[in-house]
């Protein structure tokens, strides 16, 4: 696309255009006329023969040209990149938020001739120093030689999106503590059960976003619970054979509760409901499932409810000293629980202590 002229230069010629044709036929100067149409012609086009002749293209043409590649009344800041990386046009917004852009790479780390080339559009966001969330959507031009980025603030969407988190939070500790109530658990044990999942899982080297869903999603462990009868759930003394059948029952009924979901955290609840009884040697219920064939998330989950169980008072017991905690878990290692996994529970015990603290009974 060639502009020779700026948009106050096409409006000013023709104007001079309508006015020499205008002028021409009523004086009858008639080669007035063809002047005026030539005038208008180029003003109308900004393309003017002589000035790209002489290879002449204004500041303001070049603007011109930018603003071709961007909404009307945009409010929104927007760049444009030349192929060398340097900015080459910044709106006012665009100026204002973002000062101390002068090339691509401060606002993406992409190459940009590879943008320029497939023309395929980017999506990023940028946290800016007070808070404010921008999304950036990236086009890449061969036409203009260069990549456009408009910006959008989405502070509002992001802010609104995390607030339906926390409430899916206090829905998912609330539907976890239903099930723990029902055998006089404490809210606390849930809370700290998310936790020292979320911690094991980042340990194991899970990202943060999977561990953050494990979090969520270890509350619902016991939620099958609820299916137990009172005569069994609430026994003081020690269960019978058939009673413990029955108790076991929890497991399926929480995944059956939680699987028909389509949702991720329902779904990785489902899966920790499932298998957080399963053990590591394969004696575990409901399905006697052996080492790595149980998922990591019932592996991750059995370690942090046992750890708190037995480091919680009970109405049926007292709390478990500490050395008799690490002991157990030493025993157990590579029987009830993945070895992997205790290994790094007693490597970063001071760690699962802290957050004990944190949430006492």
């Amino acid at each position: 696309m060639l502009i020779n002229l700026s948009k106050k230069e096409s409006n000013f010629r023709v104007i001079i255009g309508t006015l020499l044709i205008t002028t021409g036929t009523h004086f009858l100067w008639f080669l007035l006329i063809p002047i005026g149409w030539m005038l208008i012609h180029t003003g109308l086009t900004y393309k003017c023969p002589i000035t790209h002749l002489l290879q002449r293209q204004t500041q303001a043409a070049k603007e011109h040209l930018f603003v071709n590649f961007l909404p009307k009344y945009n409010p929104q800041p927007v760049f444009i990149f030349k192929s060398d990386n340097k900015l080459a046009f910044a709106n006012k917004p665009a100026k204002n938020l973002f000062p101390d852009v002068t090339i691509f790479q401060d606002l993406v780390e992409e190459d940009i001739q590879i943008l320029i080339k497939q023309e395929r559009i980017h999506h990023c966001s940028l946290t800016l120093k007070d808070g404010s969330v921008y999304s950036l959507v990236i086009r890449g031009s061969i036409e203009l030689d260069g990549i456009v980025v408009y910006g959008a603030d989405i502070t509002e969407i992001v802010e609104l999106n995390q607030e339906i988190i926390e409430t899916q939070k206090e829905i998912v500790y609330a539907m976890g503590e239903i099930g723990e109530t029902r055998s006089k658990e404490t809210g606390d044990h849930v809370r700290r059960v998310a936790e020292y999942s979320e911690l094991l899982a980042l340990l194991t080297g899970i990202d943060k976003t999977e561990a953050e869903l494990i979090k969520l999603a270890s509350p619902m462990h016991d939620i099958g619970k609820v299916g137990i009868p009172d005569a069994v759930l609430k026994k003081p003394g020690k269960l019978t054979n058939d009673e413990f059948e029955i108790m076991k029952t929890h497991a399926e009924i929480g995944f059956h509760l939680l699987n028909h979901s389509s949702r991720p955290v329902l779904k990785t609840a489902s899966i920790i409901a499932y298998q957080h009884h399963e053990k590591w040697n394969g004696s575990g219920y409901p399905q006697q499932l052996v080492g790595e064939n149980i998922h990591i998330y019932g592996r991750i989950t059995a370690i942090a409810d046992v750890f708190d169980a037995l480091g919680s008072a009970r109405v049926y017991k007292e709390a478990w000293p500490l050395d008799k905690i690490v002991t157990l878990f030493k025993e157990q290692r590579g029987s009830h629980f993945d070895p992997g996994l205790v290994d790094l529970l007693l490597e970063n015990l001071a760690k699962f202590l802290k957050i004990r603290e944190r949430y006492p009974n």
